[in-house]
């Protein structure tokens, strides 16, 4: 992305972090509909993929962070997830499609950093 297209106060590297963060659930949700066939509900792989991404949140975040904000994001990326899950199963695999959704992600969650109260940044990215 051109530097004159990037939020106020976002660097290249904060942008990328987040993109890789947004991929990274993204996919791990696509992996969980693959190991399992997409035969699990919903309701079942939600308290899965949510387990997963709070305990690995928590291993690299969580004496510095405060458990509001992991479970915060916890939610945030599992929402993502779960896209990932549900997706491949009701509709086919185009590339163009998976690009531009995770690209329309990406643009919600700048515009939602740009809210936060104080600049601060309440998405936790790695």
């Amino acid at each position: 992305m051109p530097d004159q297209e990037q939020p106020p106060g976002q660097d290249q590297g904060q942008m990328g972090n987040l993109s890789n963060s947004i991929l990274m659930a993204f996919n791990l949700g696509v992996q969980f509909n693959q190991q399992t066939q997409g035969t699990k509900s919903v309701t079942e792989v939600t308290g899965e993929l949510g387990h997963t991404i709070y305990t690995n949140l928590t291993q690299v975040y969580g004496e510095n962070t405060q458990d509001d904000l992991l479970r915060t994001n916890t939610e945030y990326f599992l929402q993502i997830a779960l896209m990932g899950y549900i997706v491949p199963s009701i509709c086919a695999f185009d590339e163009e499609f998976k690009n531009r959704l995770l690209q329309l992600i990406e643009m919600r969650a700048q515009k939602m950093e740009g809210q936060q109260p104080g600049g601060g940044s309440r998405i936790i990215t790695t």
